[in-house]
């Protein structure tokens, strides 16, 4: 019997979602501390990406964020990050986890079970069953989820 060339598996018909590249990726990000600052401006890099919402725990802390920054129209206002995922009218196709890493693994967990591809900064929660946890509400959702790991 003729061994099969790992190659040839991606030979094979797959189906293909259709992306729309006439549209942004909308983008919000969860807790506008310190990291914060170096996902905003890697999104403001790229032409594809439209910064509609933030959030975070100290009321005001979040719109200064943004202004300081110069991104304007984004959504501020929301008490917690729950509220914020639960905005249909926001479209989100990914979060930014920022906040601090206590709360890494609530806020991932909720964006993706609301349906949201997540960015994680690092470290990606501060227990064995939070990675577990996430891991199991990315398998769920069939969403996105990519750990900061950057050098």
């Amino acid at each position: 019997m003729a061994e099969k060339n790992n190659l040839d598996a991606y030979k094979e018909n797959h189906d293909e979602a259709v992306v729309d590249t006439n549209r942004k990726m909308r983008v919000a990000i969860i807790g506008t501390g310190w990291i914060a600052a170096s996902h905003i401006e890697s999104y403001k890099k790229q032409p594809d990406v439209e910064i509609v919402a933030g959030c975070d725990l100290i009321p005001g802390k979040a719109a200064k964020f943004f202004k300081d920054h110069g991104v304007e129209g984004v959504k501020t206002d929301y008490a917690s990050h729950k509220e914020m995922l639960a905005d249909k009218s926001l479209n989100l196709d990914c979060v930014s986890v920022c906040t601090y890493n206590r709360q890494h693994a609530p806020c991932a967990i909720d964006a993706l079970k609301a349906g949201i591809n997540v960015l994680l900064e690092k470290p990606m929660c501060v227990t064995i069953e939070e990675a577990v946890e996430i891991r199991k509400a990315e398998k769920e959702s069939g969403k996105v989820l990519s750990i900061g790991f950057q050098p």
